[in-house]
């Protein structure tokens, strides 16, 4: 049982380490600073999101070992490090789906601001129909 509250501490400190990364990315994306480290933020969220889940393994199979399984309520110390746990990772699941509607949202206003510029430099033509055409530049060079 102890290796297994061994784990469940690892798992609280490395969801501490994620709350944390999670944080900096959020403040990155709102402020819309630095976002150069914003790759390194996002690898580094990889690696520990990883190494959770190697854990989490771990931590399974240890349940099945002692054959007790979530909440724990068989043992009153690793069910509250579960609790805790529990409510730790769907806090952190509402910060990374928030930071990921801001990307959205940045994603979308770039592909306005994409459009309205090739609109711009792509007027439209009337022909003597009265049909819209789009001008068609020819990138072919005449030979002198």
């Amino acid at each position: 049982m102890l290796e297994l509250d061994n784990i469940l501490n690892k798992i609280t400190r490395m969801l501490q380490t994620l709350s944390e990364i999670l944080q900096t990315e959020q403040q990155i994306l709102i402020e819309n600073s630095l976002t150069n480290q914003l790759n390194e933020i996002i690898n580094k969220k990889s690696q520990l999101l990883i190494q959770l889940k190697l854990l989490d393994e771990k931590r399974i199979t240890l349940s099945k070992q002692f054959n007790i399984h979530p909440p724990y309520s068989e043992e009153s110390t690793i069910a509250a490090h579960w609790q805790s746990i529990t409510e730790t990772t769907k806090l952190l699941a509402s910060i990374n789906r928030d930071n990921g509607l801001i990307i959205q949202n940045r994603m979308d206003r770039t592909q306005q601001s994409i459009n309205y510029l090739k609109k711009i430099n792509n007027p439209v033509i009337y022909t003597n129909n009265g049909y819209q055409q789009t001008e068609i530049i020819s990138s072919k060079r005449a030979k002198v």
